[in-house]
């Protein structure tokens, strides 16, 4: 353990003195930091908030406002079913994926256009609901909440809807969603449905929790999260290998996040797609206050991408 300390402060030095557009390499084999969560969904707070539009504007939002084309979104998790105790939802032709302790929220507050991923039961379940043309939940079968890593790819072909759910580069479920564009709209206006306008809620792409502090019906995700791709297109075509390396950007990547900075509230995006960067803020608080940063135990070898120094400053910073 403690050369994996040494190596990361060798990177961190290295940041603070290197030129402005140097690049540093990470510490070799070893698989950097990730976010722990602890599912307090209130206050705003213990979960990542990515900006996908602005609704004083009609411009299109940055790339991680995936669900006008084709789209794989993928992760690590690792969690613990003493942590995530929301049971088993009936699939189907429903929402019921909120009922689940949430993962990824892309919500629209009673209103389509909209898609999420949660645990329950123990299993993965994703939700989808078009834009009039209804809404599904597609339930996984594989427990992922034994204490040990999944790789979790979920893919959406927007032409028919159809979903596709993969668990450690295996097809756990698939299923025939609604179909059409379910990005947030660029002329979006949040319905008023929070105190107020859902501003300060509905245009995020949300991480670790339920994106409106609903209340407990829908729980948030306790659990450990690392390196989170966002892709335009259908990454897996039939069983793979899991991957075993940090996922690296190429002409699909829209959004990159390896959750490597260690440190501070900035939540970086490293695709360098088109339109970018999608950069998200950490907001930390709760009891037991989350996400806080810990070495990931992520399987995964090899060297790290390259760090651009000036990605991560701002959090080294702080």
């Amino acid at each position: 353990m403690a050369w994996r300390w040494m190596g990361w402060v060798l990177v961190v030095l290295g940041l603070w003195v290197s030129e402005p557009t140097a690049m540093v390499q990470a510490a070799p084999t070893a698989a950097g930091f990730a976010l722990r969560f602890y599912g307090n969904g209130v206050n705003d707070i213990d979960r990542v908030k990515i900006p996908i539009d602005d609704p004083a504007t009609a411009l299109p939002g940055p790339p991680a406002d995936i669900g006008s084309q084709d789209f794989t979104l993928e992760f690590w998790i690792k969690a613990h079913a003493a942590d995530n105790p929301a049971p088993a939802v009936s699939c189907g032709n429903n929402v019921n994926w909120i009922y689940g302790n949430i993962v990824i929220d892309r919500d629209r507050y009673n209103q389509d256009r909209k898609f999420g991923l949660a645990l329950a039961g123990g299993k993965v379940v994703v939700g989808v609901s078009g834009d009039g043309t209804g809404n599904f939940t597609l339930c996984g079968a594989t427990d992922v909440t034994d204490g040990a890593w999944h790789h979790i790819a979920w893919q959406r072909r927007r032409s028919d809807g159809y979903l596709w759910l993969y668990v450690d580069g295996k097809l756990d479920a698939q299923g025939d969603g609604p179909n059409g564009d379910i990005s947030y709209p660029d002329d979006g206006v949040p319905g008023n449905y929070c105190n107020g306008p859902c501003v300060w809620s509905d245009p995020y792409l949300v991480i670790g929790a339920e994106k409106h502090d609903a209340g407990p019906a829908y729980p948030s995700f306790s659990g450990t999260l690392d390196e989170l791709r966002l892709s335009n297109t259908l990454r897996y075509h039939g069983d793979f290998s899991r991957p075993t390396a940090p996922f690296t950007a190429d002409a699909h990547t829209v959004a990159l996040y390896h959750f490597d900075a260690g440190a501070g509230d900035f939540i970086g995006d490293s695709s360098a797609a088109a339109g970018g960067p999608s950069h998200g803020t950490r907001r930390f608080g709760g009891s037991p206050a989350g996400p806080v940063w810990v070495l990931s135990d992520a399987p995964l070898s090899g060297p790290p991408p390259l760090l651009d120094r000036r990605l991560y400053l701002p959090a080294l910073r702080r």
